[in-house]
């Protein structure tokens, strides 16, 4: 048997021959998708959500008519319809219909403009009372295609999040409704059209801990959870030497063991990350057969210093994007005292989040206060620590930061891990090595 060769990913996401595995979720994906059900997938970030979208669109496309919408850069509900428009302008039948939607605002001349001209022409065409109404019409001429369809949404937590906080990361009741506004347009129009359009949410921060914080939970139930799990270890193993056999380079057996059980989580970005800086060092010098030595040695300079910084910067971003300032504060402390001290425990998460909420400090942004402000000093904040608190390990639980195990907190992923402790052990002083 040919042994199968693998050639590094330089895109956000992968399809065809660069697709590794996930052939029985890919199968469960596209069975799903063919009982008509909407599906909300969950998985931390670079595990290949995106990859297996594209992929399972790619083995469907005969079948179905399939659109990706990223919302990672839409500010408002409008701003979803205008990218939802802008996925189907590829289709030429598709989009002679829906210029009809938008005909107050789009000349004659439109196909000669550029698509990104396209998406300021339409979005000048909504306005803040007209986008449901939009967005019903542009429903309806996709429930009419010869095709079932198929939308693949793409960041709608990101979407959800600003809605909800907006700048300044305070829940309001206007930013409340407007959340709740857009989120039961998508649910009414699932159920609306079961039968001919599937729904796929995803986004890189979890979207159940941000609309259960606003308590629009009910505005998920017709989303089915997905979830989207890490590698095996035999998956892991077969990418490598895959990678490995592609670029000419011999990994010895306990080079791929040094390698898997330095990353302990074997997330398919990381996967690729690691061997990209072991084929990085072993041309700058020279050889072809990669050692267990070099491995360890690649994980403590590249993974670990800056280039890896880089990389796994990302997980800071997205933490304070989904947070905000003042509970990213919070979440910093929690992960830092859990890749110090090795764990998080319940007592020192509570001492870390009442010094964050003292009875000095303001309660949590975008959580009501629970005592009123008649009561003595003292009492009156006493307990403002505890939402935020429980908010802000949801978060981390939710999108793949720890677990729990053995009744304290730990990094699901060595590397995150150990990236975090070099990052940010500086000068920290555990909270369970204080005796507090």
């Amino acid at each position: 048997m040919e042994k199968r060769t693998l050639t590094r990913a330089t895109g956000n996401w992968v399809v065809g021959e660069q697709f590794w595995d996930r052939e029985a979720e890919l199968k469960l994906l596209i069975e799903r998708l063919d009982e008509g059900a909407h599906l909300l997938l969950v998985a931390p970030r670079r595990m290949g959500k995106t990859s297996l979208m594209r992929e399972a669109a790619r083995r469907i496309e005969n079948r179905y008519l399939c659109l990706h919408v990223d919302l990672q850069k839409a500010q408002s509900a409008a701003d979803a319809i205008v990218e939802l428009s802008v996925a189907a302008h590829r289709y030429k039948p598709l989009w002679e219909r829906t210029k009809g939607v938008f005909q107050n605002v789009l000349r004659d001349t439109i196909e000669s403009i550029e698509i990104d001209e396209i998406a300021v022409t339409l979005r000048s065409g909504l306005t803040a009372g007209d986008w449901q109404e939009k967005g019903d019409r542009l429903f309806e001429i996709l429930a009419t295609h010869k095709k079932p369809v198929v939308i693949f949404f793409d960041e709608v937590p990101i979407l959800v999040n600003r809605l909800l906080k907006g700048t300044d990361y305070a829940i309001t009741p206007e930013r409340r409704e407007a959340a709740d506004a857009f989120l039961s347009w998508l649910r009414a129009n699932s159920v609306h059209h079961q039968r001919s359009i599937r729904m796929v949410i995803t986004g890189s921060i979890g979207l159940e801990p941000v609309v259960h914080q606003a308590g629009l939970s009910a505005t998920l139930n017709t989303l089915t959870p997905f979830p989207l799990a890490s590698w095996s270890r035999e998956t892991a193993t077969g990418c490598l030497n895959a990678l490995a056999a592609g670029y000419g380079l011999t990994l010895q057996p306990d080079a791929v063991r040094e390698m898997l059980d330095r990353l302990g989580l074997f997330i398919p970005h990381h996967v690729q990350m690691f061997f990209d800086n072991v084929l990085q060092a072993a041309r700058l010098r020279g050889i072809t057969d990669i050692s267990r030595q070099l491995a360890a040695e690649v994980y403590e300079h590249s993974m670990l210093g800056l280039r890896g910084h880089a990389e796994l910067s990302h997980l800071e971003e997205r933490l304070r994007m989904v947070l905000g300032p003042e509970l990213d504060l919070l979440a910093l402390d929690l992960l830092t005292e859990a890749a110090v001290a090795g764990s998080l425990t319940d007592e020192a998460a509570a001492v870390l989040a009442r010094r964050h909420f003292s009875d000095e400090a303001p309660f949590a942004i975008g959580f009501a206060p629970a005592t009123q402000a008649t009561e003595p000093p003292g009492r009156r904040f006493c307990d403002e620590w505890k939402a935020p608190l429980r908010h802000v390990l949801a978060i981390l639980e939710h999108d793949g930061y720890l677990e729990k195990r053995d009744g304290a907190y730990v990094f699901s992923s060595r590397l995150v891990r150990d990236w975090w402790k070099a990052r940010f052990n500086f000068a920290y002083a555990p909270v369970s090595r204080q005796g507090v």
